[in-house]
């Protein structure tokens, strides 16, 4: 560069300073039009600078949580759906299925005990040889 060049930039840095120093900055925003100049910012470039880790530790949730209108949030869940999803119609047609195999078992095993209640009232009332008489079916004792 050539010296007058040199000794232009300097005066025209001093001379910058000075305004800086002694002009308002309200006085010089007044005759900006920060519209353009905000239209002039990459946002995706500023974004891409942003630490969001360091932004979310900032974030106060409990205040967040206090503006959440939960009645209204929960107004658009659709709870169907999310039951549906989760699988908890089948785990309940699964427990009644399990809880009437349960009752079925034990309520045949109540009946087989009653069942031979009632075969030593009848063997007793009628006089029956308990001995004489047969200890399987006729039917099974044939396919043994």
């Amino acid at each position: 560069m050539s010296r007058p060049v040199e000794a232009l930039g300097r005066l025209a840095g001093r001379v910058t300073g000075r305004m800086v120093e002694t002009v308002p900055a309200d006085l010089i925003l007044d005759h900006v039009d920060l519209d353009a100049f905000v239209d002039r910012i990459d946002i995706n470039r500023l974004l891409d600078r942003v630490d969001v880790n360091r932004l979310l530790d900032r974030i106060d949730t409990e205040r967040l949580l206090e503006r959440i209108d939960l009645d209204a949030l929960l107004r658009t869940v659709d709870v169907e759906e999310l039951v549906r999803r989760s699988g908890v119609p089948e785990i309940v047609v699964e427990s009644q299925t399990r809880l009437a195999g349960s009752l079925l078992d034990l309520i045949r095993r109540q009946f087989a005990g009653l069942d031979a209640v009632l075969d030593k009232v009848v063997n007793r009332l009628l006089r029956r040889d308990v001995r004489a008489q047969p200890t399987t079916p006729v039917l099974l004792r044939e396919q043994l």
